[in-house]
């Protein structure tokens, strides 16, 4: 009889935990499939890392924050999910006072996977009732490159290492998992100080500690982040001859070296710029001798390599002519073997990138300014062009400074342009360097700060670099680009990213139709920088009916991905396979379009 009784009630337990997740998985949205998202109990969450090996285990931060008007004694559901495939699930028992706050860490063993990005959903759950929800992402990556996400560090006052890890983790929350630290050097040509000082001045002026800046290095490779040493290929200070670089070794604007090539700068500072020939060996061996001191002092892992675009007609200084881009690949190479572990190298407008392409760095790097690269569609052609040339072994990113003049003076970021510009960056595959101490960039020189990040766009920002990764196996992992036609019924659509439409275009992958959608509806101008910051929001579109022509009509299933709805959680779609006057094509129910919406068709 006991062990009947036994044997009941373990059933009955047993069932109630399956209806509970059965409860989550049916419950966690209402029919317009909004996520019942409040943030009332859950503040926050987070990973204690940027980027994990296979079968690593992550710390999933939770913090827990009580606004509501009664007690809460319930579970914390968090979800694994792979491109909406659920993982697994672990729960944790939650209760907290009204007015309090506490944290909860969750640990979880990742899948042996490698290169796989994953979505975190946690629920909020008292009986059936979802009472909060949000996520966040995990990248599964033994290698940064695969998917590089570019952040970078450019102030080292004299802080406490509290401060430090502080910014440090905040960075870590978008998943960053490279920091290009600038103009740290105490001079381009010789970035340490000869006589052992622990302070510097920067070019600028600025005071340099050298204990703030291994603090963040050490900081970021807590995270699995990457450092990365930036400096200029062919800088050095205009006193360089005290220091014994040669005025021999320098590139000429003219044939008799009367005028050497340079950079001017503000006379406040330290200096401004000579050029020297990459490919003269003997500033090869003078600044891979500098560039090998810093590293065996700090433990940098790549030299950012920095250079100041397409100077022009070039000399050396016997009067041959230099074609400078024809020398980047062997000073990359160079470097590589003498002082450096890994490269990144900017191609500046991509003035070399065909060079570069074929050199030992690890991604591809552009900044980009609207002299040649003016409108959104010119950032996916970049990352296009990158993809072609290393057949899509080696990732781009870009640098793109938004609200430019904006920042000449105080003020905050546009959000809906910085929203556009990454929709823009990251359906295409690309990533944007944009997001470091500072806060976000305005200007090629980092360090200004005039411009702000308001809460609203932070919030965005977390939820677009969640997507980045949870679904960087859509987004740039081996997707072709598509040719089929895509139909909004009632609106116009552009495969041009045209102002005032939908931008549309479809990669394919082996089980995947993708179809990115960018709403540049009710804007007027396609030009990615919004100098002035005066950018309105898209029009928002609701209840679309999308038309996506193609032979094959073998669908599995149709779901919808946005950074915009849910923090990116998958949304299955209703769709119809249809044929009319001899046209094929999948009719499919989209709910909303805000800013990006991505539609993933299952094979």
């Amino acid at each position: 009889m006991k062990k009947w009784i036994t044997a009941v009630i373990s059933s009955i337990i047993l069932i109630l935990f399956i209806y509970s997740v059965y409860s989550i998985r049916n419950f966690a949205v209402d029919g317009n499939n909004k996520v019942l998202y409040s943030g009332k109990i859950l503040e926050d969450i987070y990973t204690d890392k940027a980027r994990y090996n296979p079968n690593d285990t992550a710390n999933i931060n939770i913090e827990v924050k009580n606004t509501t008007n009664k007690d809460f004694n319930g579970i914390v559901y968090l979800y694994l999910k792979h491109l909406g495939k659920t993982k697994g699930v672990i729960k944790e028992n939650l209760s907290i006072e009204k007015g309090k706050s506490c944290n909860i860490k969750v640990t979880i063993t990742l899948p042996n996977d490698d290169f796989k990005g994953y979505l975190i959903e946690a629920y909020a759950v008292k009986g059936r009732k979802i009472y909060d929800y949000r996520n966040t992402a995990v990248n599964v990556s033994s290698k940064w490159s695969v998917f590089p996400i570019y952040g970078y560090i450019t102030d080292f006052p004299k802080q406490d290492i509290e401060k430090t890890k502080k910014i440090i983790g905040e960075l870590s929350k978008y998943h960053i998992n490279v920091l290009q630290f600038y103009d740290w050097q105490d001079a381009h040509h010789k970035p340490l100080p000869q006589d052992g000082s622990r302070v510097w001045k920067d070019i600028a002026g600025r005071e340099i500690y050298l204990d703030t800046l291994k603090g963040y290095i050490d900081s970021a490779h807590e995270k699995n982040i990457l450092a990365a040493n930036y400096n200029l290929i062919y800088g050095a200070y205009t006193d360089y001859i005290k220091d014994k670089v040669k005025a021999e070794w320098g590139l000429y604007k003219d044939n008799e070296h009367t005028q050497q090539d340079g950079h001017t700068l503000p006379s406040s500072w330290e200096s401004s710029l000579c050029v020297f020939n990459p490919s003269n060996s003997e500033w090869q061996n003078y600044i891979f001798n500098e560039e090998k001191k810093a590293n065996s002092l700090l433990n940098f892992d790549i030299w950012h390599m920095d250079t100041l675009g397409n100077r022009g007609y070039l000399y050396d200084y016997y009067g041959n002519d230099v074609d400078l881009k024809s020398t980047y690949s062997e000073f990359i190479d160079e470097a590589l073997k003498n002082c450096t572990k890994e490269a990144v190298f900017n191609t500046v407008n991509t003035y070399g990138i065909d060079e570069i392409a074929k050199s030992g760095v690890s991604i591809l790097y552009s900044e980009l300014w609207p002299s040649d690269y003016l409108t959104y569609l010119s950032l996916k052609q970049v990352i296009d062009m990158g993809d072609k040339l290393t057949e899509g072994k080696k990732k781009t990113v870009i640098a793109a400074y938004m609200n430019y003049e904006k920042a000449e003076s105080k003020g905050e970021f546009n959000e809906n342009s910085v929203r556009l510009c990454d929709a823009s960056i990251f359906a295409a595959g690309g990533s944007h360097i944009e997001l470091g101490d500072t806060g976000m960039l305005a200007k090629e020189y980092f360090p200004n700060d005039n411009l702000t990040m308001t809460e609203p766009l932070k919030n965005a920002m977390r939820s677009y670099y969640d997507f980045l990764v949870a679904y960087e196996n859509l987004l740039r992992d081996g997707l072709k680009e598509g040719n089929s036609r895509i139909e909004i019924e009632g609106t116009e659509v552009s495969d041009k990213a045209l102002p005032n439409k939908i931008w549309a275009y479809s990669k394919i992958k082996e089980g995947y139709d993708v179809i990115q959608m960018i709403n540049f509806t009710g804007i007027k101008y396609n030009w990615w920088r919004d100098d002035y910051g005066v950018y309105p929001s898209p029009n928002f579109k609701k209840d679309l009916k999308l038309r996506y022509y193609t032979d094959d009509l073998n669908v599995k299933k149709v779901y919808l991905a946005s950074p915009d709805i849910n923090g990116g959680k998958t949304i299955s779609l209703k769709y119809k396979v249809k044929e009319y006057d001899g046209k094929k094509y999948i009719e499919i129910n989209i709910p909303e379009l805000k800013y990006w919406d991505m539609i993933y068709i299952e094979r």
